[in-house]
């Protein structure tokens, strides 16, 4: 045996001794974290500074928001099929805007549509592909949209898509007309 691998020999023998057995967490630590992660503030906690950035609003409106989110008598109906929209005050830096949560069954595409202000996204759980580009957004994503930009997209497969959306002056949807979260 050379020098070199009886090297590599105690080298890995002694880095066996180090490693120490994984120990799992105690129930209550368990306990704690599954809680946590099961609340929407927990599932969401991850994206809250963008949130904060996209609607101008502080930690405890978000979790005020993601609370009443859960609840599904909140959300109303849009004109496009398979979307559900939760609408939200923001603050000031987006007052003018109309702002709010947009929910696509898995598989349901949004029809080409223009917009008629500048719009930004958040992609917040699923994702989609946008068949102007065929790029692919998924959670954590952003997508800005100029005014005067056409595009459709569909949501994937296997999950229902939530987006955080800000628009200036709405979309004009293709065989519907002039949409805005307050109008579907």
């Amino acid at each position: 045996m050379s020098d070199s691998e009886r090297f590599d020999a105690a080298l890995l023998e002694a880095l066996a001794q180090l490693e120490q057995p994984a120990r799992a967490p105690s129930s209550a630590l368990r306990a704690r974290l599954l809680a946590s992660v099961a609340s929407p503030r927990g599932r969401l906690a991850p994206l809250y500074g963008a949130l904060a950035d996209l609607f101008d609003l502080g930690d405890a409106e978000l979790a005020t928001l993601f609370e009443r989110a859960e609840d599904a008598s909140a959300w109303a109906s849009s004109q496009v099929p398979g979307v559900r929209l939760l609408h939200l005050a923001g603050g000031p830096r987006v007052a003018l805007a109309d702002n709010g949560l947009v929910r696509l069954e898995a598989g349901a595409p949004f029809p080409l549509h223009r917009h008629l202000g500048f719009e930004r996204t958040l992609v917040l759980r699923g994702g989609y592909r946008d068949a102007a580009s065929g790029k692919l957004y998924l959670a954590g994503d952003w997508h800005e949209m100029p005014a005067g930009t056409s595009h459709a997209y569909s949501a994937l497969p296997g999950g229902e898509l939530l987006l955080a959306v800000s628009i200036v002056e709405g979309v004009e949807v293709e065989g519907l007309g002039k949409l805005t979260p307050a109008t579907g």
